[in-house]
């Protein structure tokens, strides 16, 4: 969901829209949602607007993968050295739904909860292809944290949740 960004045509008459965007995560379905804000640019794909990111997080490999016993190339060191990429369509991220967190080992620990309350709004939204009627709750909640949003939490070396949290 673009909380804030520009949109307009291209040469060809096909849709570019960017901004800064909301994607919301989820480990299993109806579970909790964390979210992450992103700039991101998206543009027309068929009938769906698509758009692919990259998410840096120095802490990833450290925590997640040792020193290869290799040198890799610069394009290996690019996809697997604390990088995340993700494909974004839609809403959300996923057409409406939240995307799954489980393909991004070591990320879920670094994303912001969504408040109990919003959450419960969410999953009795209806959206499918677009936001349900959680929509206008969801983009309130995350224009007003989006400072917080945008930046990962930080990795706690004890394995305690950090203790900054979003506001609800």
């Amino acid at each position: 969901m673009f909380l804030n960004g520009t949109s307009g045509y291209g040469r060809d008459g096909d849709q570019k829209a960017r901004g800064r965007f909301l994607m919301l995560f989820c480990e299993k379905p109806g579970g909790e949602i964390r979210a992450l804000v992103r700039h991101v640019n998206m543009s027309q794909c068929g009938h769906f607007m698509m758009g692919r990111i990259t998410i840096k997080d120095a802490d990833a490999r450290a925590e997640n993968e040792p020193e290869p016993e290799y040198k890799p190339s610069y394009w290996m060191r690019r996809v697997f050295d604390g990088h995340y990429k993700l494909t974004l369509s839609g809403t959300y991220g996923q057409d409406g739904l939240t995307l799954d967190a489980e393909r991004y080992p070591g990320l879920w620990q670094r994303l912001h909860p969504m408040p109990a309350d919003l959450q419960e709004v969410f999953w009795k939204g209806g959206g499918h292809n677009s936001a349900g009627s959680e929509g206008p709750a969801v983009a309130e909640w995350a224009k007003t944290n989006m400072g917080e949003l945008a930046k990962l939490r930080p990795v706690r070396t004890d394995g305690a949740t950090p203790s900054q949290e979003v506001r609800p």
